[in-house]
């Protein structure tokens, strides 16, 4: 074998060593891999903790999009708690109510840990929602109502307030959201691996 065919064959056994490292890394060590494997029950024992565990976050005045079509992008964290940050991801004023969506977002561990999820996870895999439950009060602990509202993609929720209750978010606003469910999961002795079969999956 001549040494330029042997250069290739090295680099070529290199990128298959690195690509099938990382992809090993992703499906079961990223963050992402993690939450797939521990949400599907896959390799993970996942035991309910808590139900509907309220959650309290203040919405600052500079973060509402009160001009007409005005975005905001914020990714501010809002709360911390069980494991998991909660962010206010973005504002939106859509004309017809200015919408506030947040994500949460759980510190995942490889083999054991702790995270709030706002639905309820089933052995099979699946996925029940619950909600939304929300209350909304202003700064003096008046209602405010509620309009759209959602759940989801990912651990997520968000509302709607309509135009005829800015006024009682200008200085501010509470969000009460009691959806989230503590689970703790453990990876499963017996599946303690590293993941070779999943890289072709």
């Amino acid at each position: 074998m001549s040494t330029e065919r042997k250069r290739t064959v090295v680099i070529i056994a290199v990128i298959i060593v690195i690509v099938g490292g990382y992809r090993i890394y992703a499906l079961n060590y990223s963050d992402e891999g993690i939450m797939d494997h521990v949400i599907g029950h896959k390799g993970y024992d996942v035991n309910l903790v808590k139900e509907q565990v309220p959650v309290n976050i203040f919405v600052k005045p500079e973060w509402i999009a009160f001009g007409q079509d005005e975005r905001k992008d914020l990714k501010v964290e809002v709360l911390e708690m069980n494991h998991t940050r909660i962010l206010l991801n973005d504002v939106l004023n859509r004309g017809n109510d200015i919408y506030f969506s947040f994500e949460a977002f759980p510190g995942w561990e490889h083999r054991s840990g702790e995270f709030m999820y706002n639905g309820k996870l089933n052995p099979d895999g699946s996925v029940s929602l619950q909600g939304p439950h929300l209350r909304l009060t202003d700064m003096n602990g008046h209602e405010i109502p509620v309009g759209q509202c959602g759940e989801g993609p990912g651990i997520s929720f968000s509302f709607g307030i309509n135009p005829e209750d800015y006024h009682l978010i200008r200085d501010g606003f509470y969000v009460q959201y009691s959806d989230f469910n503590v689970y703790r999961y453990a990876k499963k002795i017996n599946e303690e691996w590293l993941g070779y079969d999943s890289i072709f999956q």
